[in-house]
C-alpha cells in the first residue's frame, strides 16, 4: 500500500511539474500573442483555434477517454488499441473536416464575426493531427506512464509556441503566422507520439489489428464520457463565443486572458485528477478508492484557496506586467472567476473518481445541466454587465456544479462532508513527513556538494 501511495504521489508531482511548465509556456504564448498581435487579432486567434478544438470535442465520441479506462484495465492488446485508434481517428477527423466546412460556409458570419474566412479554412488542416494526438497520447495515460504522457503535453505546447514565435516575431506574418504555427505544432506532436509508441514501447502496427469488440466497448463507455466531456468543454469555452457574439473580438481577447490566467490555479487539481482516473480504475477495493479521493479532495481545496488568495493579491501587477495596461480589465474579470475556480478544482477530483469507477453517466447528466445553466446565465448577464457578466455566470456555474458533485460523491462513497472538505489530523502528519523528507534530501545534497 505504501509503495502504491508513493507512486501516486510521485506521478502527481511529475504531472504537477508538467502543469507548472505548461503555465510558463502558456504565459509566454499569451505574451507573444498579446504583444505582437494586440487585443483584436489575439481575440481572433482565440476564436479561430477554438474551431478545431470544438470539432474534436463534438466528434471524438469519447475514444480518448475510454482508451485510458481500458488500457489501465489491461483488457486489450496495446497493438490492437493503437491500430484501432489510428484508423478511427483518421475516419472521425475526416468527418470533423466536413463538419468544419459546413460551419464555415453557413455560420461563419454569426460565430466568427470580423474573422477572415481564409483563416478558418487554414486551421482545418490541424484537425486530423489533433484527433490522432488525443487518441494516441492517452495510451501513455492509461499505462500510467506519466513521464512520457506529460513530456508529450509539454512538447505540444512548446512546439506551438516555437512555431508561432517564428512566424509572427521573426518572419512577421502576423495573425496568419500564428494560425500556421498552431497547425505545425500539432503536426509535430503526432510524429513524436508515434516515435515513442513504436520505439520506446516497441509496438508494431503490423502485429495489431482493427478490433470491433474493443471499438464497441470503447464507444459504449466513451460515449457517456464523451457527452460529459463535451458539456464540460462547452461549459469552459462556449462563453468565449457568447462574448464574441454580444461584444467584440477585443473583449474576447481580454476575457480569454483572464480565463487562461485563472485556470492556472487548477494545475494541482488537474495534475492529481489526471493520475487519479487510471488509479481508481485499477484499484480493487472500494475502501481504498474512498480513502484516496477523500484525502485528495480536501487537500486540493486547501491548496486552491491559498493559491486564489495569492493570485488575488498580485493579479493587477501580473496582468499589467505580462500583457500590458490595455488588458488591465482582465484583472477585474479574473477576480470574479477565481472564486468559481476554487470549486472547479475540487469538482474535477470527484468527476475523475466517478469516471474511474465506471460510472461516466453520472458526470454526463451533471455536465449537461451545467452547460444549459451556464449558457442561460451568459445570455442573461452579458448584455447587462458586459464581460463581467460572463465572469459571474462562470463562477455561479462552477459553484453549483461543485455542490451537485459533492452530494453525489457523498452518497457513492459514504464519506462524511468533513472528510471530503476539511483537513484532518492525518494530513498534518503527511505534511510533516513530506517536509522532513525534503529537508533530508536537501541535507544530503549539501553534504555531497561539500564533499566534492
Amino acid at each position: 500500500m505504501k509503495a502504491n501511495n508513493k507512486k501516486f504521489i510521485s506521478d502527481s508531482i511529475i504531472t504537477l511539474t508538467r502543469q507548472v511548465m505548461n503555465i510558463g509556456i502558456g504565459i509566454l504564448l499569451l505574451v507573444v500573442l498579446t504583444r505582437f498581435l494586440g487585443p483584436v487579432d489575439q481575440g481572433k486567434y482565440s476564436l479561430v483555434t477554438l474551431l478545431p478544438l470544438m470539432l474534436m470535442m463534438f466528434i471524438s465520441i469519447g475514444i480518448n477517454t475510454s482508451t485510458i479506462y481500458f488500457v489501465s484495465k489491461n483488457k486489450f492488446l496495446l497493438e490492437t488499441v493503437l491500430k484501432t485508434n489510428i484508423l478511427v481517428g483518421i475516419l472521425l477527423s475526416l468527418v470533423a473536416v466536413v463538419a468544419g466546412l459546413v460551419v464555415i460556409v453557413f455560420f461563419s458570419e454569426a460565430l466568427f464575426e470580423g474573422v477572415e474566412i481564409s483563416l478558418l479554412y487554414m486551421v482545418l488542416f490541424s484537425i486530423p493531427f489533433i484527433f490522432l494526438k488525443e487518441f494516441l497520447q492517452t495510451i501513455f495515460h492509461g499505462l500510467q506512464d506519466f513521464k512520457s504522457y506529460n513530456t508529450l503535453m509539454i512538447i505540444n505546447q512548446f512546439a506551438i509556441l516555437g512555431f508561432i514565435s517564428l512566424f509572427i516575431i521573426v518572419l512577421d506574418y502576423g495573425l496568419i503566422g500564428a494560425i500556421i504555427g498552431f497547425v505545425l505544432g500539432n503536426i509535430t506532436t503526432v510524429f513524436v507520439i508515434l516515435y515513442l509508441l513504436l520505439k520506446k514501447k516497441q509496438l508494431r502496427l503490423s502485429s495489431g489489428q482493427f478490433s470491433r469488440p474493443y471499438l464497441k466497448e470503447s464507444v459504449d463507455y466513451g460515449f457517456k464520457a464523451y457527452v460529459s466531456n463535451l458539456a464540460t468543454f462547452l461549459n469552459y469555452r462556449l462563453d468565449v463565443f457568447i462574448v464574441g457574439y454580444f461584444l467584440s473580438p477585443a473583449s474576447v481577447g481580454i476575457y480569454t486572458v483572464a480565463v487562461n490566467v485563472g485556470e492556472r490555479i487548477t494545475m494541482v487539481s488537474t495534475a492529481i485528477s489526471s493520475v487519479l482516473f487510471p488509479k481508481i480504475a485499477s484499484e480493487d477495493t472500494e475502501d481504498a478508492r474512498n480513502r484516496l479521493t477523500s484525502i485528495v479532495s480536501r487537500n486540493v481545496l486547501l491548496i486552491s484557496i491559498l493559491a486564489s488568495i495569492a493570485l488575488l493579491i498580485v493579479s493587477d501587477f501580473v496582468i499589467g506586467l505580462f500583457f500590458g495596461r490595455e488588458y488591465i480589465q482582465s484583472s477585474d474579470v479574473l477576480k470574479i472567476i477565481m472564486i468559481g475556480i476554487i470549486f472547479l478544482s475540487v469538482e474535477k477530483i470527484f468527476s475523475n473518481d466517478i469516471a474511474g469507477r465506471g460510472k461516466p453517466e453520472i458526470n454526463m447528466y451533471t455536465s449537461i445541466f451545467n452547460v444549459i445553466m451556464n449558457v442561460g446565465l451568459n445570455i442573461l448577464l452579458i448584455p447587462q454587465f458586459g464581460i463581467m457578466g460572463s465572469a459571474y455566470a462562470t463562477t455561479i456555474t462552477y459553484f453549483i456544479s461543485f455542490i451537485i458533485k459533492l452530494i453525489i460523491f457523498r452518497k457513492i462513497s459514504s464519506q462524511s462532508y468533513s472528510k471530503l472538505l476539511l483537513i484532518q489530523k492525518e494530513d498534518i502528519v503527511l505534511y510533516k513527513s513530506l517536509l522532513k523528507a525534503i529537508q533530508k534530501k536537501i541535507r544530503v545534497n549539501v553534504a555531497r556538494k561539500g564533499s566534492s
